[in-house]
């Protein structure tokens, strides 16, 4: 890292500290509020798409200003980034990347980042040399939550690298990123080389990691796992909690911006000094599922305001012990694309969450090591199983069979047509798993 952006970072990393320990009720209020209103007056004069989007709104009811989604960004890419950078010409800088494994590639000093995102649909972001480091100093704060007195050694899995990470290495931490494209052997190898005090990687990389870990093949002494990219599942983190003897934490980052960061007790916080995050409730579900409506505080070359994500969350009723007022995420349970439908018995069809679904399967034989569950049509279900060596799979199959008929008559649903397979599907490298995934168009 240069020594200027060592300086910016070293900034950043301050005023973030600050922010997390007296930032509360009407101070973070007014601090939204000032930060969102610099934005939107800097976004309406460099934006052609927020400018015209805008007509006829007021302003400084930003938080009533209409919506904005994935598919408007990608389409109006150009006049939506404040540099009039095309979509072709960022499409073109991230493909190479991705092809030649080399991320150090910008536009205009503008880093370029694509993210396949949990639905396989490709989202572009652009970040600025100062949106770097401003990211780059919170992300020490929050993420290692004190500046190390010794050297931390940070190792992170990600499907690509990118100049926005590169930008943390340096002075006491010590970063070494693994291309999750690494056969998992080298991966082994080189994790036992660097001996890693904290690991970043998805879900599914991480249980790879402990099934080597707990066969002596790979040998390293975590301080903390890091989970990332992902729904971290309760069964998955009790698991490597268990293998690693150590904390399991998690990072809610897209790119749309930092949404959550867990603190050091553990609960996963909103930044709220970072982006202003409104909610709107599941349709038809209970009080504390929501759907966020992102706005980033911060960014200016790729503006979020009022950006919809289709992520299912569970809000936390209280507080967490830490001190922090920032309000907590308890679960993310995965896409409002992924509910299940099944037919009422009284006409109609009734959605079932992921979560629902999650435990309707788990909770039917515990020889259950692993699932996927696929619904390509209503009332339909297509499960795939993996078991302990020790299982007879008929008799866990049933089990889940009798689980699922059960959970279906107890909300009034019809018998569903369930289809239950041995082993998983394959995952094909770098794609973000959904275990709970619907496919269905009705």
């Amino acid at each position: 890292m240069k020594l200027s952006n060592a300086a910016q970072v070293v900034s950043h990393y301050v005023r973030a500290n600050w922010r997390w320990h007296h930032l509360h009720g009407a101070a973070l209020e007014r601090y939204q509020e000032q930060r969102a209103q610099r934005l939107l007056a800097y976004v309406e004069q460099h934006s052609p798409f927020y400018r015209q989007h805008w007509a006829g709104h007021d302003l400084h009811n930003w938080r009533h200003l209409p919506t904005i989604e994935k598919q408007t960004m990608m389409e109006h890419f150009a006049t939506f980034n404040t540099r009039g950078i095309s979509k072709e010409e960022a499409m073109e800088v991230a493909l190479q990347a991705e092809h030649s494994r080399d991320f150090s590639s910008n536009i205009a000093g503008l880093t370029v980042g694509l993210s396949s995102g949990t639905s396989g649909h490709r989202g572009l972001f652009l970040v600025s040399p100062q949106e770097q480091a401003a990211w780059a100093g919170v992300i020490v704060a929050r993420v290692l939550h004190r500046l190390p007195r010794s050297r931390v050694r940070v190792a992170f899995f990600l499907r690509s690298n990118s100049n926005l990470y590169e930008e943390i290495g340096g002075g006491p931490i010590q970063f070494r990123y693994f291309d999750l494209m690494t056969p998992l052997n080298d991966a082994v190898q080189g994790l036992n080389s660097f001996q890693p005090h904290i690991v970043l990687g998805p879900p599914s990389l991480l249980g790879l990691l402990a099934d080597e870990q707990a066969q002596a093949h790979l040998g390293i002494h975590l301080q903390r796992l890091i989970s990332i990219a992902e729904v971290l599942e309760e069964q998955d983190q009790r698991r490597l909690q268990a293998v690693f003897a150590c904390s399991v934490h998690q990072i809610y980052q897209c790119t749309e911006g930092l949404l959550a960061v867990s603190c050091a007790a553990g609960s996963l916080h909103i930044q709220e000094d970072l982006v202003a995050l409104q909610f709107e409730p599941v349709a038809n579900g209970p009080e504390e599922r929501v759907t966020p409506i992102v706005t980033d505080l911060w960014r200016t070359t790729q503006p979020i305001v009022r950006y919809r994500l289709n992520d299912i969350l569970r809000l936390a009723p209280a507080p967490c012990t830490c001190g922090s007022s920032f309000r907590v995420i308890a679960a993310i349970e995965g896409r409002n694309d992924d509910l299940c439908y099944f037919a009422a018995r009284t006409g109609g069809k009734r959605h079932f969450f992921p979560d629902t679904i999650r435990r309707m399967i788990l909770l039917a034989d515990a020889r259950i090591t692993d699932y996927q569950a696929v619904q390509q049509r209503c009332g339909q279900l297509r499960i795939h199983l993996a078991v302990s060596p020790d299982a007879n799979f008929d008799e866990v199959a049933s089990a889940v069979r009798k689980s699922v008929d059960e959970t279906l008559a107890q909300y009034d649903c019809r018998p569903a047509v369930v289809q239950i397979e041995e082993g998983l599907l394959p995952l094909p490298a770098g794609t973000k798993r959904r275990r709970v995934q619907r496919l269905a168009q009705d």
